[in-house]
């Protein structure tokens, strides 16, 4: 019993952490970007993500490097390595050109099957995506949570 009361008490402090630090970025206290995702900011300019793409991913990662600072760094190289590979960049790009494109268009059905492919290329085997971190509720990096699960191309059996 301790021990789940230690546990709660913990789960409190950080809610309390967090509340404050959301009060700072309403309060117009914006919390400022490492110097890495400024960044891969400008390289998303530069690779042709519209201009509402990277104003989107900024204010994510204000938000997420605001509300969850321990996790934020794994969740951002995360992102940042995704993009480093052209094929799934150019699946992000297609995406962000998604915004556009009527509901009824085939290429959105199209898109959807792509993304949900190379999602499980990425994240395992047997399809394993990433799951919920339940604490704190937002997705968790696979790598985050275990280092030696094979990633594509290592101990793959595909």
């Amino acid at each position: 019993m301790p021990e789940a009361i230690n546990s709660l008490f913990a789960r409190i402090r950080g809610l309390q952490a967090t509340r404050e630090r959301l009060g700072r970025l309403a309060g117009g206290q914006l919390v400022p970007l490492p110097a890495d995702v400024v960044a891969h900011l400008a390289d998303l300019e530069s690779w042709g993500f519209s201009q509402r793409w990277v104003d989107l991913q900024r204010d994510l990662w204000i938000l997420v490097f605001a509300t969850h600072p321990d996790q934020a760094p794994v969740l951002f190289g995360d992102q940042r390595e995704s993009l480093a590979e052209p094929a799934l960049r150019r699946l992000f790009l297609d995406y962000d050109a998604a915004y556009d494109l009527a509901a009824d268009d085939p290429r959105i059905d199209d898109l959807a099957r792509r993304i949900g492919a190379a999602t499980r290329e990425r994240y395992g085997p047997g399809g394993e995506l990433p799951q919920l971190d339940a604490a704190s509720q937002i997705p968790g990096s696979s790598r985050a949570r275990s280092a030696t699960r094979p990633r594509r191309g290592e101990g793959s059996t595909r």
